[in-house]
């Protein structure tokens, strides 16, 4: 293929990616994290520089760059999620600059890792959501390119970007740093006459890198080696390992299809196994095999202490999965290319299942569904008890949203930002916006000690002088694993109306007499 037409495809391929990221972008209704980079990228200055250095807090960056995107974009669930989009689509010719610089002499491999990054289903429903999971994996592919230049061809300017991009990565998403390890094990892969020349750079560089991470790590340090309760259960490795292969092969909730990411499976070694007599190739796969798994066990380590996995967290490693793929494919076309041919074929109609699933079924709890049921049958003295507290957040951001829409001359719903810039309506008691416009409680918390009578006592406290009561419930087992909150509702009150949307449900009840 020529180059005229290669840069014709990729430009091809990168059109795709951006349409199947853009396409149904405001399917799924906002989920708490996502409220949450709202919550945060629009709130003080002085709060979002303090989680540069406060416990416990991860991306401050992201919502530090996401600020003023949407101070020019608005608070849209489609503005927030957009931002998103964008580095999403720039993954993909990240992807295929890298595997350029990794497989110079194969000009095809690095057009098919890019048609996979651009077709993968977990990369574009990470792409669609609003935080720093599409920014993290842009972060990681720069660094790992300019890592791999400055090596090979030195320049303290290529120093100086590699520096950069690991940085800003990991304050993205704290656990970035688990790819310092890798790259220090892909130095070992680099030939022993640029080992000689560069130790001193690489050497230097990693010194660098530890300065704008001390922050961080001054928190980090001490909480991942402190065993807690985190809200995680522990995974073992080999689980860990089949919800990776799962999720980065076939998309988000596709548990049922395990057995057809064995067609992805299949082809990692395949690259090995017909290169091993190629020392620069087989170079390059140990540099790939490093990205991916360095992470992946410092991560169970990590979990070992203080359980803490979810799939998305290492994202980052899935281009060096989807290259491994491509490699071989690659490898196996040497042998057989109608074979190759239907090994790519079906692992596209794959991706394209797993497109196709994530777009047409809701899996995000449905705070938008619930918010404008809730709001068109509440009265002013309703009380609304939210179960788990966090879901008010949700419930809050979406009631904004419904007011603008069908109260178009409430001057409080339309000027959302207020006077000072900053958003109003969201959060009104914590961030320092106006009063609430309605009467609301957090649920009990009664995990870990809370008995039966002290949980029923607090209720009755909690709905004094209240006729109309309503629950508004997800991921109650994280705040009331028994339920006792809704078991008194239905004790002492009459339940007058329920709905269920995905991930919420609302209950309306009126309190008996005498309660």
């Amino acid at each position: 293929m020529t180059r005229p037409k290669r840069i014709w495809l990729l430009a091809t391929v990168i059109g795709l990616a951006f349409a199947l990221r853009v396409a149904g972008l405001d399917f799924q209704s906002l989920w708490r994290d996502e409220v949450d980079a709202i919550r945060f990228a629009t709130g003080s200055w002085d709060g979002l520089l303090d989680m540069f250095v406060a416990p416990g807090q991860n991306g401050p960056l992201y919502f530090l760059v996401l600020r003023p995107w949407l101070y020019l974009a608005g608070l849209s669930g489609f503005a927030l999620r957009f931002f998103s989009v964008f580095f999403g689509t720039l993954a993909v010719p990240l992807s295929y600059r890298l595997c350029r610089r990794l497989f110079p002499m194969h000009r095809s491999l690095p057009l098919l890792a890019a048609i996979l990054a651009a077709t993968s289903p977990y990369l574009i429903w990470y792409s669609q959501e609003g935080k720093m999971y599409s920014l993290v994996v842009v972060l990681v592919l720069l660094s790992m390119d300019r890592y791999l230049a400055a090596l090979h061809l030195g320049g303290w300017q290529r120093w100086v970007l590699y520096i950069a991009s690991t940085s800003a990565a990991v304050y993205v998403h704290f656990l970035a740093a688990l790819l310092i390890p890798a790259q220090m094990l892909i130095f070992l892969f680099v030939g022993a006459d640029k080992r000689r020349i560069r130790w001193k750079a690489w050497l230097a560089s990693l010194g660098l890198l530890v300065l704008p991470y001390l922050p961080l790590l001054r928190w980090q340090l001490p909480l991942a080696l402190s065993p807690a309760e985190t809200g995680y259960d522990f995974v073992p490795l080999h689980k860990m390992l089949l919800s990776l292969v799962a999720n980065y092969s076939l998309g988000v909730g596709s548990g049922q299809w395990v057995w057809a990411a064995s067609l992805s499976v299949i082809l990692l070694p395949m690259a090995v196994w017909q290169w091993r007599r190629q020392r620069a190739h087989l170079a390059s796969l140990g540099m790939l095999l490093s990205w991916l798994w360095v992470p992946v066990l410092g991560l169970f380590l990590l979990t070992l202490v203080r359980p803490m996995y979810t799939a998305r967290y290492l994202i980052f490693v899935l281009p060096a999965y989807l290259a491994l793929v491509a490699a071989g494919a690659l490898a196996v076309a040497e042998r057989s290319r109608v074979i190759a041919g239907l090994l790519i074929g079906a692992i596209l109609c794959l991706n394209f299942l797993g497109l196709f699933r994530q777009s047409q079924t809701p899996l995000k709890a449905d705070f938008r569904s619930a918010t404008a049921y809730v709001a068109s049958a509440k009265a002013p003295n309703d009380l609304l008890i939210f179960q788990i507290p966090y879901g008010r957040h949700s419930f809050d951001y979406y009631l904004a949203r419904y007011q603008e829409r069908v109260q178009p001359n409430n001057q409080q719903a339309v000027d959302a930002r207020g006077r000072d810039g900053e958003y109003q309506l969201f959060m009104p008691l914590v961030a320092g916006g106006a009063k609430a416009s309605y009467r609301w409680a957090d649920g009990l918390y009664t995990n870990h000690g809370m008995d039966q009578g002290a949980a029923y006592a607090a209720m009755e406290r909690l709905t004094a002088g209240s006729e109309i009561v309503w629950l508004i419930a997800t991921e109650v087992e994280m705040w009331d694993a028994r339920g006792l909150v809704q078991a008194w509702l239905e004790q002492n009150a009459k339940l007058l109306d329920e709905a269920r949307f995905v991930g919420v449900s609302v209950y309306r009840y009126e309190l008996r007499a005498g309660t």
